[in-house]
């Protein structure tokens, strides 16, 4: 299971509704008594930690604003980050083969819809992303701005990019495992609807 749906925590500015879980899905597998493995949360690893501080940093950076700039910019975020997704699929792939081979059903792998890493069925237009990022006022940047204007504006269909290297990374050893997608935008604006503050929730921190 993606690992923002077990720990929201992870999530990019504006992305998290709640302190822990997304009960709505977790719920589900534990009233059916099915094992629930985390997997590491990809962007945590390859964008700068829990709070992405690589990609925050490309908020308001004018220089983006200019189409050669960016598409430079985007290819070497691509590249960098397939070099790390590419790392945690294989260790995330090995992990549900041994299950398989253990003579586990693996009853499927579950992603967020709307997300550049772990989109199933859906996922966002990186460059478009980095454009709308580029175009935002850091002084003024809030939760909404990023869901609406970063995220749900540029949603296309496909799939994220570790979503995409596990898959074809099971397929290797021969593995095939259903994958589906939690909605995140259905989860936001629910929070946003009922009154719910969306932003970056710590449970766990101080301060």
């Amino acid at each position: 299971m993606a690992h923002c749906l077990l720990n929201e925590n992870v999530r990019f500015l504006g992305g998290a509704t709640r302190p822990g879980a997304v009960g709505e899905v977790v719920d589900g597998y534990l009233r059916d008594g099915v094992g629930i493995v985390q997997l590491p949360c990809p962007e945590q690893h390859a964008w700068g930690g829990v709070l992405k501080r690589w990609m925050l940093a490309l908020y308001g950076r004018r220089l983006l604003r200019w189409t050669p700039v960016r598409r430079v910019a985007v290819v070497f975020i691509r590249r960098a980050t397939a070099f790390q997704y590419g790392r945690l699929a294989r260790r995330a792939a090995r992990e549900i083969v041994d299950y398989v081979a253990s003579g586990f059903d693996v009853v499927g792998v579950v992603g967020v819809g709307a997300s550049p890493s772990c989109g199933v069925a859906t996922t966002v237009d990186l460059e478009a992303a980095v454009a709308a990022m580029a175009w935002c006022d850091r002084d003024s940047l809030s939760p909404q701005v990023v869901v609406e204007r970063v995220v749900a504006a540029n949603v296309v269909d496909g799939e994220g990019l570790f979503a995409a290297k596990l898959r074809s990374r099971l397929a290797r050893h021969g593995v095939v495992v259903p994958f589906r997608q939690h909605d995140l935008l259905a989860e936001l604006r629910a929070a946003a609807a009922t009154g719910q503050a969306v932003g970056i929730v710590r449970s766990h921190r101080r301060g």
